[in-house]
């Protein structure tokens, strides 16, 4: 059974709210499975005591320690369970140890256990309890696979398209198909969208038109007008004159490059129809490869040979016009780049939103839900409903003890359905013991494709900590990992990159330290020559 840091060890006390920063193999999974044992041991119920993980394998695995860890108390002779009591910083006594006896046998015939499940199941279950409160189906399913809808989804999308070809969804799939190249990128794009339907509900909550709202922010944020015509802009009258007056002093040193240069800048200066789109386009385009490199960068024009043929006179006007004219053609391809991407992104949200249309039509038809309707309708349930607080309230009665683990792979979503409960529970302080305990590692945070934010471990710290006076713990002290592993850590996180992302990062230490110094190394292998057959 593994020791602990004496202060880390007092995160275990019941009566305490408490964050744990645990480092990899520091122990953090036999502290919380501490924590409930000298919860049980000071009287809580089984029944109020939650706790949270990301994964059913992890929650199985937490009440499995648990039922070990009470096993050994109920089989131990006097003395083994006093050691067991010491190892969990409990000071044992006769009653005490009579009871640490008993908690296997409670927890055992208990008709309402303790609970250690994860998020979705956390969610489904306050779901399961008040499903009119949060206006989905009673008795819904629960989706465990969404290709099938996903692609019954698709194939209503392409009809509705089909039969309204000049409608918008149309023309922005079809601007989507030709900005990724073909339908197989439009799909990963737009299942992308769905990926992230959370996101875009968060978005648009609220929102009466959320098209055109979100239109309007995507031009903002591009600085978009969307009455400007950047290729207009760029060939008015006085950029002609520019262009003419450069053209000619770029003809007076007559190399081949220049005459190549100048007639591009003649060609464009010639074509008519200046309005017609088509044609503004190919005049840019000739400007460009006159005054641009390949790369997209101004062209190098400052020569000797060019300032004697020309004098200093005309020569500082042709290196003044090529700035202006580069200058000037630049801020009008960001302009078009910036309207290409706004355009894009605007018809990614109209056919993503439809997309998503067609998805929940179709779950509500067949009466599931999917992992993210989970999280999404319990968060709404407990923040915006018109019987939040009745909920928060009915929940608050039956959790008094909360545990969650691996707090790195939270997202905003399970963050901001948590906080309710959190603060109903601040809000009930005092009335009968209640805690918080919470664990994780910035570091350790790998479940950012399911939008899990490591830097929400801070924030909830903080909030326990103004809210609850809760006292912030960190395990550094490795159980698993030789000197050498931990001192490669060390020297990752003392400079660069990963010390900007984590500043407060503190040098890991480990327990093996003393063991590995007792390893006879091995001599090396001899030499062998391997002959080839």
């Amino acid at each position: 059974m593994p020791s602990t840091q004496p202060d880390a060890l007092s995160a275990a006390a019941p009566e305490r709210h408490a964050s744990v920063h645990a480092s990899a193999g520091t122990g953090k999974t036999w502290l919380l499975v501490t924590r409930m044992v000298r919860l049980l041991l000071s009287g809580a119920a089984p029944a109020s005591i939650l706790a949270v993980t990301f994964t059913r394998k992890a929650a199985a695995e937490m009440l499995e320690r648990l039922n070990e860890r009470l096993a050994l108390l109920a089989a131990g002779d006097d003395a083994e369970v006093d050691q067991l009591l010491r190892t969990l910083g409990v000071v044992p006594e006769p009653l005490l140890r009579d009871r640490a006896r008993r908690l296997y046998e409670n927890l055992l015939f208990d008709p309402r256990p303790l609970r250690a499940t994860t998020f979705h199941a956390f969610c489904q279950e306050i779901l399961q309890r008040f499903p009119v409160e949060a206006e989905i189906p009673p008795g819904f399913d629960l989706l465990e696979s969404e290709a099938e809808l996903i692609d019954e989804a698709w194939d209503a999308l392409y009809a509705e398209a089909t039969q309204k070809p000049d409608g918008r969804l149309a023309r922005a799939l079809e601007q989507l198909f030709d900005a990724c190249d073909g339908l197989p990128n439009t799909r990963q794009a737009l299942n992308s969208f769905l990926g992230h339907r959370i996101d875009w509900w968060a978005y648009i909550q609220d929102q009466p038109a959320p098209l055109a709202q979100a239109e309007a922010q995507a031009r903002a944020l591009f600085g978009i007008d969307p009455d400007a015509d950047p290729l207009a802009a760029f060939f008015s009258p006085g950029r002609h004159a520019e262009l003419h007056e450069f053209a000619a002093l770029l003809g007076r040193h007559d190399t081949k490059t220049n005459l190549e240069h100048q007639a591009w800048l003649h060609q464009a200066l010639e074509l008519h129809e200046p309005t017609a789109g088509a044609v503004q386009i190919q005049r840019l385009a000739l400007v460009t490869r006159a005054l641009l490199t390949n790369d997209g960068e101004p062209r190098k024009r400052a020569s000797g040979a060019l300032e004697k043929r020309l004098g200093n006179a005309d020569y500082t006007r042709l290196l003044a016009l090529h700035e202006q004219l580069c200058t000037a053609l630049l801020e009008t391809r960001d302009l078009q780049a910036r309207q290409q991407s706004c355009a894009i992104t605007c018809a990614w949200q109209q056919a993503g939103q439809r997309l998503l249309e067609h998805y929940q039509r179709i779950k509500r038809e067949q009466r599931v839900l999917d992992f993210a309707d989970l999280e999404w309708n319990a968060y709404r349930l407990l923040n915006g409903s018109e019987q939040a607080h009745w909920v928060q309230y009915k929940l608050d009665a039956r959790i008094d003890h909360f545990l969650i683990d691996e707090f790195q792979d939270t997202n905003p979503t399970q963050w901001r359905l948590l906080l309710p409960l959190l603060q109903e529970l601040a809000a009930g302080a005092g009335e009968r013991p209640r805690s918080v305990f919470l664990v994780g590692d910035a570091k350790q945070s790998i479940y950012r494709f399911r939008r899990a934010d490591a830097r929400l471990l801070e924030t909830a710290s903080q909030w326990l900590e103004t809210h609850l006076q809760a006292r912030r713990y960190s395990l550094e002290a490795s159980r698993r990992s030789s000197p050498a592993i931990i001192e490669c850590v060390n020297r990752a996180f003392a400079g660069g990159p990963l010390a900007e992302a984590m500043a407060d990062f503190p040098p890991h230490t480990t327990h093996l330290t003393e063991l590995w110094g007792q390893v006879e190394l091995l001599p090396p292998l001899p030499d062998v020559e391997i002959t080839p057959q």
